[in-house]
């Protein structure tokens, strides 16, 4: 069984509400390479693209919005356990 990191989809959830990869980068402290390695094995975990990068922008594929709506979930459960 796969572990998904809370870092990995810490950095998902944000590149999503930040709108890209470097405002993402710059709300937590790192550079858009470092986030973009992220992504990429945070897809390696999961198996399957979760995001369609064009140039400097990017949507979400079918996969990429539920593991989304997943991530947000965890992270808030998370974030209570640690409260």
């Amino acid at each position: 069984m796969k572990n998904l990191p809370t870092d990995l989809l810490r950095t998902y959830v944000t590149i999503v509400r930040e709108g890209g990869f470097s405002n993402a980068g710059r709300k937590l402290g790192r550079s858009q390479p470092a986030v973009s390695l992220q992504m990429n094995r945070l897809e390696e975990l999961v198996d399957k693209p979760i995001m369609i990068r064009d140039g400097r922008s990017f949507r979400l594929t079918e996969e990429g919005q539920t593991l989304l709506d997943y991530a947000q979930r965890i992270l808030k459960l998370n974030d209570e356990v640690l409260q």
